[in-house]
């Protein structure tokens, strides 16, 4: 057997074995998707209006390729309508917006990914497996998905084929569509869910650590630029108050 085929044969084993000492990654649960929820009455004196309005709304969602699941409470009188996209349907709907996403950044020396240091972009769907995953473990934070839910439901742009759950024309002026849903006794009420997991995350990593810096960036991708912007500005202010304080107390005890 020539030197050739030895070392190929060499190299072949020691690749296998690279394989072999290399832990697959278990797969991961996919993400929960972000909610909207609608409150609609179920009084007995308005019971066939009320599913006549939930019936029509359910079906305009549907099909507007929205994810819909149905919620009825006959101790309170009340039904609830959990609104959600899919993946596919976030990702065709972001492009149109022109949403900003964070690219992924490798180290030149080492080629691993730098978290939270690409540069911010508007969102293309076919290049989706360039940008940065959210610390929540889909491409697009609790956040994110809302304002695209908020985006589809205001029939904002016909590309985004919206429900249609109203006409334009009768949305009063600075009322969304849901706003004047809930105007119009139409539903009673709307509001977005909460992701569990993420919220009792920083309620044990922000609210009860006060030791520790604030995830300022967490906060950011779950309730977004504002609230973080806030937060960051709080922790500052409070945070130099320890100068007023020291002189304060000089000052008391001067006396």
């Amino acid at each position: 057997m020539s030197s050739r085929h030895v070392s190929g044969r060499k190299s072949k084993e020691q690749s296998y074995r690279q394989l072999a000492n290399v832990e697959l990654e278990a797969p991961r649960p996919p993400p929960p998707l972000a909610s909207i929820c609608l409150v609609f009455e179920t009084e007995a004196s308005t019971i066939s209006a009320a599913n006549n309005h939930r019936q029509q709304i359910v079906d305009k969602l549907r099909a507007s390729d929205l994810l819909v699941t149905e919620n009825v409470l006959a101790d309170r009188k009340e039904a609830y309508v959990l609104i959600s996209a899919s993946e596919k349907r976030l990702q065709q709907v972001a492009d149109l917006m022109g949403l900003k996403l964070r690219l992924l950044l490798r180290d030149m020396d080492s080629g691993q990914l730098e978290k939270q240091e690409g540069a911010w972009t508007p969102f293309q769907q076919h290049l989706a497996g360039l940008y940065e995953h959210s610390s929540e473990g889909g491409l697009f934070s609790s956040n994110q998905q809302l304002r695209i839910l908020e985006y589809i439901l205001a029939d904002e742009d016909e590309r985004a084929m919206g429900p249609q759950l109203i006409a334009k024309e009768k949305v009063e002026l600075g009322n969304s569509a849901l706003d004047q849903l809930v105007k119009n006794k139409v539903i009673k009420n709307f509001f977005h869910m909460h992701n569990a997991l993420r919220r009792d995350d920083l309620v044990k990593r922000w609210v009860f650590d006060w030791t520790g810096r604030q995830p300022i960036e967490d906060i950011r991708e779950y309730f977004g630029e504002k609230i973080a912007l806030y937060f960051v500005w709080l922790g500052f202010y409070t945070s130099m108050l320890w100068i007023p304080a020291i002189c304060g107390t000089f000052l008391i005890i001067s006396q």
